[in-house]
């Protein structure tokens, strides 16, 4: 895998025994000042799911498929498009899960395409998301949402690199995909077996109250700037709200 990099000008081969490598330096500034790097928390909470993310989305030769783990709130949605800002100018494709939990053929139809005729309302052929994303990355938010069924095809197409689309039963569909899932369950009691182990790479974000009090400052004020830009106004906040939003704790 070394030596591939190097064949893509990606790694230089130091001479010497041991072989060293580095990475290329034109490689290197392309990815200096990525926005994984500048999300708070690099260097300390999130230190060591960005390292994660960036050997996930390097590793040879198309980059290893992701899960997501973590609660509400703390940002899987964003980590999931700054890996993919990371990764390339390419497309990206999101979808949520939870937008048909409860209609699983417009789930599946939505994801893989759908032939003509293969339930009521499928009235021509359809492209899915997985198709749209070739080339490019695939966001599965809420995955744990994603009815068995859905699972299954979906582990069949990471094993094969193809699919069909539902209602099909003779034509194939190539696509070569990243896959990126986030949930906020415990992938073992809501996943599939046979999927979960499809996915090598777990990256887990740190809850609110696990994050220190100097990053809890930066997020606060980023949240407070951010909303001020979005009204066009100045926003005060009493020094008592402040203070209890960073000594924030989880609750028992």
């Amino acid at each position: 895998y070394l030596n591939e990099l190097c064949k893509e000008q990606k790694l230089v081969k130091l001479s010497g025994r041991s072989v060293l490598y580095r990475i290329a330096a034109e490689h290197k500034k392309k990815f200096k000042h990525s926005g994984l790097d500048m999300l708070i928390g690099a260097g300390l909470s999130l230190h060591v799911p960005v390292q994660q993310a960036k050997a996930a989305v390097l590793y040879p030769p198309r980059g290893l498929h992701k899960l997501i783990l973590g609660e509400t709130g703390v940002g899987k949605s964003m980590f999931a498009e700054l890996m993919y800002r990371f990764a390339a100018d390419a497309p990206f494709i999101r979808f949520n899960c939870a937008d048909y939990a409860d209609n699983p053929q417009p789930v599946l139809a939505q994801i893989f395409g759908v032939k003509k005729g293969a339930y009521s309302g499928a009235d021509y052929d359809k492209d899915g998301l997985l198709k749209q994303a070739d080339k490019g990355v695939f966001f599965l938010d809420e995955i744990h949402r994603l009815p068995p069924q859905g699972q299954e095809m979906l582990f069949t197409y990471l094993d094969n690199g193809f699919f069909r689309p539902l209602g099909e039963t003779g034509k194939l569909v190539y696509a070569e995909v990243q896959i990126i899932a986030a949930t906020t369950e415990d992938p073992q009691s809501v996943l599939l077996k046979a999927f979960s182990r499809r996915i090598p790479m777990l990256i887990t974000l740190p809850p609110l109250c696990e994050r220190n009090i100097t990053e809890r400052y930066y997020l606060l004020e980023k949240f407070i700037r951010d909303e001020s830009k979005r009204m066009g106004r100045k926003i005060y906040i009493n020094r008592s709200v402040i203070i209890s939003l960073l000594l924030y704790d989880c609750p028992n």
